[in-house]
């Protein structure tokens, strides 16, 4: 039954990559050659659907609601997002497909392609890209253009000025992928405090607190003594909160080895206490290494440059880790603080 399903979907296939190369052949006045893949105004695109023959789609969209979202369900990489509208924006034509690849293209676009359908508010889409492989050496990216429902009588190379490489890595479908890598995201100017602990090192844990406007004090949490901090101290390290990353989710690890970990001691703990009372929770965790691993000589149990990481926002079900370089802005000592000013006490 299986093998007699597969041979059923080849003959789909075989015969839509030959209606598609007739017609893309056919010189009818049915036929027209499209060649505007851009969208000026991409600001008003708010919804991009992508699929492919395999059954694989994402829908991504921002018509219901502030932010891009993936399928409706969690927040999209504003980053990846924002890539795909350049790309929309800046896309050009590099040169026709040659005649003696022609075919061949038409039914790799016919049978294996990536479809981006861009939607600007209506149930149409305003344009629609078939994206297929790279062209030869890479330089360029072949693509059929349709618009109201027509195709384009003819695929081209397409390319964006100033760059080089293939634009159908930038159109994945892998959900995973997808979801914002945000830890957290709040506005700076509604934190009321934020508590940070060094839970094993030598290191001094503090507390900074606005308690006026433009007012900030900063407590020893080992010695409970109180300073005023300058707002060039204060602000520019309550901005860092503004938007908190993670570089990937660990999905390998065994859960039980993750759940060990987890409930070991801490390297770092985060309190962000917002006006409306609201609490954000973020802690950190040594990332293992392979046994005997060595750095400059030296074994080392844990990696140097990454760290495990726990936000509220997740819950206790993601793993993210975080880079130590961008992480570290977030967690100085009380003594960094001191030294980096005057503070009163």
């Amino acid at each position: 039954m299986k093998n007699l399903i597969g041979l059923l979907i080849l003959i789909g296939l075989a015969i839509a990559a030959y209606f598609v190369i007739t017609n893309a052949n056919s010189n009818s006045s049915n036929s027209e050659e499209l060649r505007d893949f851009a969208i000026e105004d991409t600001a008003a695109v708010d919804q991009i659907f992508l699929s492919q023959p395999n059954g694989k789609e994402i829908l991504l969209s921002r018509r219901n609601s502030d932010t891009w979202l993936v399928n409706g369900k969690f927040k999209a990489r504003t980053d990846a997002v924002e890539l795909i509208l350049i790309t929309l924006h800046d896309i050009k034509i590099k040169s026709p497909v040659s005649q003696n690849t022609f075919d061949g293209v038409v039914k790799r676009l016919a049978v294996g392609s990536t479809k981006a359908e861009f939607y600007t508010g209506g149930k149409k889409a305003a344009k629609t890209w078939y994206i297929g492989d790279a062209s030869p050496g890479r330089t360029g990216t072949y693509m059929l253009l349709e618009e109201d429902g027509q195709k384009s009588s003819k695929p081209f190379v397409t390319h964006m000025i100033m760059e080089k490489g293939y634009l159908g890595s930038r159109f994945f479908l892998d959900p995973s992928l997808w979801k914002s890598r945000e830890m957290m995201q709040v506005d700076p100017q509604k934190i009321k405090s934020i508590k940070v602990e060094h839970k094993y090192d030598t290191a001094t844990g503090f507390k900074i607190e606005q308690t006026a406007q433009a007012t900030f004090n900063l407590t020893n949490l080992k010695t409970e003594e109180k300073f005023n901090v300058p707002t060039t101290i204060a602000i520019p390290y309550f901005k860092n909160f503004e938007a908190v990353f993670y570089e990937y989710i660990d999905l390998k690890t065994p859960v039980s080895e993750l759940d060990s970990l987890y409930n070991s001691f801490p390297r770092h703990e985060l309190t962000i206490t917002m006006q409306d009372g609201k609490t954000i929770e973020m802690r950190t965790y040594d990332m293992p290494v392979a046994p005997g691993s060595m750095l400059d000589g030296k074994p080392i149990n844990y990696h140097p440059e990454r760290m495990y990481a726990f936000t509220s926002e997740l819950g206790e079900n993601a793993h993210p880790i975080v880079q130590n370089h961008t992480f570290n802005v977030l967690v100085p000592r009380f003594e960094d603080i001191i030294s980096s000013t005057t503070v009163e006490k």
